[in-house]
């Protein structure tokens, strides 16, 4: 049976927004290191707006989870005044300055993210 498909939204926190757009598409191009089969979108908040928009939406099987938190840890190791909210439903996990160590712990997060919205 196939693995259930899982949505969770990134969103970059304390960024100007003069740089949101950019800084989404440079995640997204990490996250799409980590994992090219990624299924990742990047939508605006504000429908009026002429960026690309500052979220990111996923939808990935469990599988992909260790590759989203693989690409979130380099990403902000890269950005390290920056910090990322990543939401399945009503939950979500804010990270903020992750080791590697700490990758597999966020891999766990999501898991448990997105069992919290329904996902299997």
């Amino acid at each position: 049976m196939a693995d259930a498909l899982h949505r969770l939204d990134v969103e970059l926190d304390g960024v100007p927004l003069s740089q949101a757009s950019a800084l989404a598409s440079e995640l997204r191009e990490f996250l799409l290191d980590e994992d090219g089969a990624l299924q990742i979108e990047q939508v605006r908040a504000n429908a009026d707006t002429q960026d690309l928009g500052a979220t990111l939406v996923i939808l990935l099987g469990t599988p992909a989870l260790v590759a989203v938190a693989r690409g979130v840890e380099r990403w902000i190791a890269r950005r390290n005044s920056s910090s990322v909210i990543i939401s399945s439903g009503a939950d979500q996990v804010e990270v903020t300055n992750l080791s590697n160590r700490k990758a597999g712990e966020l891999a766990e997060k999501l898991v448990q993210l997105t069992k919290g919205a329904g996902g299997s």
